[in-house]
């Protein structure tokens, strides 16, 4: 679903209005914290008589937990009887959801490159550079899930590793089939990659400038960056090469 730009602003309102009564009602050691830079985003239940605050700093998210006593503050994990960080939905719901969430609709209305079947039921989103060997890495890791029609790639093209990124990047976006010229610049790796036909690189310039906005946007400097959806469909992201561990998290059961 869309908003239009007066329920985008309802929305900015309303989430303005939230935060600042909850800033007007903050207790002093949560509020010595916010002066400190971090913002309270919400509060969350929390055991012992504690009071869960989910909070961000610096882009990540914090667990707060203010004592009974409404005079000291702790930060970090807190964890149950199972091991599991009891503030992990908690953060994901007010923090790290939205802005996952922000960056999968970023993607999803940006020009991409499509790798495997249309259809495949896991999408999978990645920023991607034509001279980065780590995204070659990931696609190659990729392909039993792209052959068993289980996982599709949709590239956000890139050129930030070399000089020669800017214009290859610019190419493939510009092709006719930029699924084609994809593969054709993979198959040709070993030769330098794609040819930047300059007719394709001046058709795909404005494409690579607004996906290098996106990137900005996001506070994305080095590729690849994943975006996935979990078992519980929550966006996740890993930035760099995912470890052979987490493969399966990432693209599903091993075809």
């Amino acid at each position: 679903m869309r908003l239009n730009s007066w329920g985008i602003g309802v929305v900015a309102a309303s989430t303005f209005m939230f935060n600042q009564t909850l800033a007007e009602s903050l207790p002093k050691p949560i509020e010595m914290l916010a002066q400190q830079g971090l913002t309270i985003v919400d509060t969350f239940e929390a055991p012992g008589g504690l009071v869960g605050y989910a909070a961000r700093f610096q882009g990540q998210a914090i667990a707060l937990y203010l004592t009974p006593d409404g005079e000291h503050v702790l930060i970090g994990n807190l964890l149950n009887l199972a091991g599991e960080d009891i503030a992990a939905e908690p953060l994901y719901q007010a923090v790290i959801g939205p802005e996952q969430e922000r960056a999968w609709n970023l993607m999803a209305n940006a020009k991409l490159v499509q790798d495997g079947d249309v259809n495949a039921p896991r999408v999978i989103y990645t920023v991607t550079d034509p001279n980065c060997p780590y995204c070659h890495r990931f696609r190659e890791a990729a392909q039993p899930w792209i052959d068993a029609g289980l996982v599709q790639l949709r590239h956000l093209m890139v050129g930030i590793i070399r000089e020669e990124s800017l214009t290859q990047a610019a190419a493939i976006m510009g092709a006719p089939d930029p699924t084609a010229a994809l593969e054709q610049h993979l198959a040709r790796l070993n030769r330098g990659g794609i040819e930047a036909t300059p007719r394709f690189v001046r058709i795909g310039n404005d494409v690579i400038r607004d996906n290098h906005r996106i990137i900005r946007e996001l506070g994305i400097s080095a590729t690849p960056v994943v975006y996935y959806r979990d078992n519980n469909n929550h966006v996740q992201v890993i930035r760099g090469m995912p470890q052979p561990n987490m493969l399966e998290a990432v693209f599903g059961p091993r075809p």
